[in-house]
């Protein structure tokens, strides 16, 4: 299955030389993070190279899987900024074309631009690599991989606040949900840094 994702995703990105430069960049960073935490690399493979198949589907054919799709179609898209949208139609593609129904697979995909509460550590590794892979140069994204170095989840902080903040200036839509993921992981962080003192 593998290698059809690779020609499929070497055939549609064919004139997008950048992008199949980030998904390898996603992919190798989500498997070093998965070599350090010992996680199934087949997962992270899956998920890499998958999450943004659907990124240049045109907006309204990504409307219409999540319609036809998702039972919170009308939330999502009334609360995702357009940018976000693909992860939710990668995901479907993810289980529709290629037969995958593993959760953890399905759910880095789906989670992958704004994170979540409480994520596994799929959906955090997923999350961070598309953030920090090494093709990112911003100082945000320079900063959250410092971070990852000794602090996975301090890292998704930093990179869901960034995002946050990013799109507030943008003035797109920004779901609840990425409000909540900082505030988890903010309240996560003061936790540890509590227990480590206390």
């Amino acid at each position: 299955m593998i290698e059809d994702i690779k020609r499929d995703l070497l055939e549609i990105y064919k004139n997008k030389p950048h992008r199949m430069r980030h998904i390898e960049g996603v992919l190798q960073t989500a498997i070093e993070f998965g070599k350090k935490f010992k996680l199934d690399l087949h997962k992270l493979e899956l998920a890499a190279l998958l999450h943004d198949i659907t990124k240049y589907y045109p907006l309204n054919e990504q409307k219409e899987i999540i319609k036809a799709n998702y039972s919170n179609a009308d939330y999502i898209l009334n609360n995702y900024n357009d940018k976000i949208l693909h992860s939710y139609s990668a995901a479907f593609v993810a289980k529709e074309k290629y037969g995958i129904t593993d959760n953890d697979v399905l759910g880095a995909i789906m989670h992958h631009t704004i994170g979540k509460a409480n994520m596994n550590m799929y959906e955090k590794i997923i999350f961070l690599s598309d953030y920090i892979e090494p093709g990112r140069v911003y100082e945000s994204c320079v900063k959250a991989r410092e971070l990852a170095k000794d602090n996975i989840d301090l890292a998704v902080y930093a990179a869901i606040d960034d995002s946050i903040i990013f799109y507030e200036k943008e003035k797109v839509n920004i779901p609840r949900e990425s409000y909540q993921a900082r505030a988890y992981y903010k309240k996560l962080l003061e936790e540890l840094i509590w227990l480590k003192y206390n």
